[in-house]
């Protein structure tokens, strides 16, 4: 007799870009969000540039809608 196996796929669940602005997230994931390397996030936060939040008295996350406040379109960093 042969045993027949299935396997669960994962379910993504996406969230609406609005949603997005209130949620709260972790450096690595902060990374993914704005391609920059968790070290680079880390000088930011140490620098006061982006605020970080203790949650539960030890962790550590961002708001996303302050690691997306940090993206600025190219013509104001040009000074045009």
């Amino acid at each position: 007799m042969t045993t027949l196996t299935t396997t669960r796929s994962r379910k993504t669940t996406q969230q609406p870009t609005s949603d997005r602005t209130s949620q709260w997230l972790s450096y690595p994931e902060a990374a993914e969000l704005s391609t920059l390397s968790v070290r680079s996030l880390k000088r930011l936060t140490a620098a006061g540039k982006l605020p970080c939040y203790v949650v539960g008295g030890k962790v550590l996350r961002l708001k996303a809608s302050d690691v997306e406040a940090l993206f600025v379109p190219a013509d104001e960093c040009r000074g045009r």
